[in-house]
């Protein structure tokens, strides 16, 4: 499983990514998949041991406007789930 930053506009896609790469996270550029009917057009793919830490850095850099999806195979193809970002507090020294 991995997954699925996606964003209402490309600025804020682009920022966000800037952000995790300062921070030494690894994430992907992604085309929005099909099966998603929301977002810019282009999303971030991370993986699960960075995802809190990507959420934090996310909000902490002001981009409030963000869906999260998991992204699983099954059956041959990639399946997306939207997922709820809870329990972050809104204020960190640092990064889990």
């Amino acid at each position: 499983m991995e997954y699925i930053i996606t964003f209402n506009n490309t600025n804020h896609a682009i920022k966000a990514e800037q952000c995790l790469l300062k921070h030494s996270l690894h994430v992907g550029v992604l085309p929005l998949p099909a099966q998603i009917k929301a977002g810019c057009g282009i999303c971030l793919r991370v993986a699960p041991s960075d995802i809190k830490s990507a959420i934090c850095i996310i909000t902490d850099n002001d981009i409030k406007e963000f869906m999260l999806y998991s992204r699983e195979m099954a059956n041959g193809k990639y399946v997306y789930r939207n997922r709820r970002v809870t329990g972050i507090p809104s204020e960190r020294k640092q990064y889990l």
